[in-house]
């Protein structure tokens, strides 16, 4: 395995625009050598929410500014603030819920580089960054 250390600047990373003003800053991906995993910085604008979805992959989300809910399975809520941190096994149906009036920013870390999103509502799976994993209006 070839050694690779790259900086990333924020200003430089790519954003991918999911709908709803919900925005994802990349940081690590298939795209610049990571194998093991995938990471990206979520900005949530005030009373917007990621739709219900599981993942094929382990996921860990702290929140870096904001507060968020998170609904597990559909029925049970957690609430994290500043610095709180969740993980989310792979195949666990969640929904991410900004109900305040502040944006959120999470870090969003999934335990391989092969991520793909299953939409609750629709059944369809597609690859996390990808022309398709968005979110309707």
């Amino acid at each position: 395995m070839s050694k690779v250390v790259q900086v990333l600047p924020f200003s430089d990373i790519p954003r991918v625009k999911r709908g709803r003003g919900i925005v994802n800053h990349l940081i690590a991906s298939k795209r610049i050598g990571a194998q093991s995993f995938h990471s990206g910085i979520t900005f949530m604008p005030a009373h917007t929410a990621v739709p219900a979805h599981t993942h094929n992959a382990e996921e860990q989300v702290t929140i870096l500014k904001g507060s968020l809910k998170i609904v597990l399975d559909g029925d049970k809520e957690v609430h994290c603030g500043v610095y709180d941190s969740t993980f989310i096994s792979s195949g666990v149906r969640h929904e991410l819920i900004n109900e305040k009036d502040e944006e959120v920013h999470a870090l969003i870390t999934y335990g391989s580089s092969n991520v793909t999103r299953t939409f609750s509502d629709t059944g369809e799976t597609v690859e996390i960054g990808s022309d398709k994993d968005r979110f309707e209006e």
